[in-house]
């Protein structure tokens, strides 16, 4: 593991403050101000069937950063780094395009309680972001990046992580089910641009990193 972290950790560092000064610029003006007219999405069943429940969920709501904050840390070749972008790349630039000329309003509730983490989330995230999740994208584009890094035996555990991230939005509210669909959809199809034409290059260990980075230099 602590191979994984050092290899291009300068890249990765970087990285890590150009991409999240870049896309928390964006994603904050963009869910503060609508340009255009509201869109609304239509409510399912599942909608209505999950009440609002702020308590413990909002805490698993907070839980997927730390999956989809760490895991680019544990790329070890130039390669996939550049891939992992990518994907960023176009999961952001279209769900921006989205929010700017689509904008939609999530469910959001008029008062949060007193639970820190939900006031914490309220006070944090703008409204005009509902359509697609990026909850859900950087899930299933997270995932798939974690099964090609550590394979097969990682899947119960973010299938189950995922999930319960998953329902987190629906019971904070900050979503509608079909912001999910449109959401992982968008994940899936970031993922598979960014690695199209090649094999899970990413499963390679990190006892072979600096190898793998030579290559690419």
């Amino acid at each position: 593991m602590l191979t994984r972290l050092q290899a291009e950790w300068r890249l990765k560092l970087l990285l890590f403050v150009a991409i999240n000064a870049i896309f928390w610029t964006g994603y904050q003006w963009l869910s503060r101000h609508a340009l255009f007219p509201l869109c609304e999405v239509p409510v399912t069943w599942l909608d209505r069937t999950v009440p609002f429940q702020p308590g413990l969920w909002s805490w698993v709501y907070l839980s997927q950063f730390l999956f989809t904050g760490t895991l680019p840390w544990l790329l070890v070749a130039r390669a996939d780094i550049r891939r992992y972008v990518i994907s960023l790349a176009v999961m952001s630039g279209a769900s921006f395009a989205v929010f700017l000329f689509f904008p939609t309003e999530g469910p959001r509730p008029n008062a949060v309680g007193d639970n820190v983490a939900m006031r914490w989330i309220a006070a944090a995230d703008g409204s005009l972001n509902a359509l697609p999740s990026l909850h859900a994208a950087f899930l299933v584009c997270m995932g798939r990046l974690a099964g090609r890094m550590f394979g097969l035996k990682l899947v119960p555990v973010v299938m189950l992580w995922g999930g319960a991230i998953l329902y987190s939005t629906l019971a904070t509210k900050r979503h509608y089910a079909l912001d999910l669909l449109a959401g992982g959809t968008l994940g899936w199809i970031a993922d598979s641009l960014a690695w199209r034409g090649t094999r899970a290059a990413a499963t390679i260990p990190a006892s072979r990193g600096s190898a793998s980075q030579r290559g690419e230099r």
